[in-house]
């Protein structure tokens, strides 16, 4: 091996360290355009990462990435902390519903950004009675558009509507107020 492929070789290994260590860089002027419920979901999608790469607890992510998010108001730390505090307690549930949705697919093998985002999903279709489903299937769509493939949006609504059609006929799906609109407003 001559000195330059031995220099390439050497950088590659420092990229894939790099990228299993690095978080998402957040970006004010984009983020502060986003609405609250969104930036909340994403902010939720870091601290879900963050977890998967470097095992923290899901507390000190939140006092690391949430608490002092001057981007965030309190109804969206809130939502941020209620959001992490149902996965955490529901892990196992929301994970074995996905799994029953994905058809010669293991679950391993599903893009971690896309995992995370199809469990935000479940977690607000079965504990967030108030958010409408196809609220949450559409901004984690265009969230998937940001931070994931090209092909994630479309691997993501495929599941997320089979899991909330499949819910709702299982009477697992519990809606109310405005949870129950079966639109985007």
């Amino acid at each position: 091996m001559d000195e330059t492929t031995a220099h390439h070789s050497h950088l590659e290994e420092i990229a894939l360290v790099i990228e299993a260590d690095e978080t998402f860089e957040n970006d004010p002027e984009r983020d502060g355009k986003l609405t609250r419920r969104r930036l909340a979901r994403e902010r939720v999608l870091q601290v879900l990462y963050a977890r998967s790469m470097s095992g923290k607890d899901l507390d000190e992510l939140y006092a690391e990435f949430i608490a002092n998010d001057e981007l965030l108001d309190e109804p969206a730390k809130d939502f941020v902390a209620k959001l992490l505090r149902h996965f955490s307690t529901h892990e196992v549930h929301i994970n074995d519903v996905i799994k029953l949705r994905l058809e010669k697919w293991d679950f391993s093998r599903v893009a971690l950004i896309d995992k995370i985002l199809l469990e935000i999903g479940i977690a607000e279709f079965l504990y967030f009675p108030e958010i409408p489903p196809k609220a949450t299937i559409n901004e984690l769509i265009e969230i998937a558009k940001d931070f994931s493939t090209d092909e994630s949006g479309k691997f993501i609504n495929g599941i997320l509507h089979r899991a909330k059609d499949e819910l709702a006929n299982a009477g697992e799906l519990k809606k109310e107020g405005r949870g129950l609109i079966d639109h985007t407003i």
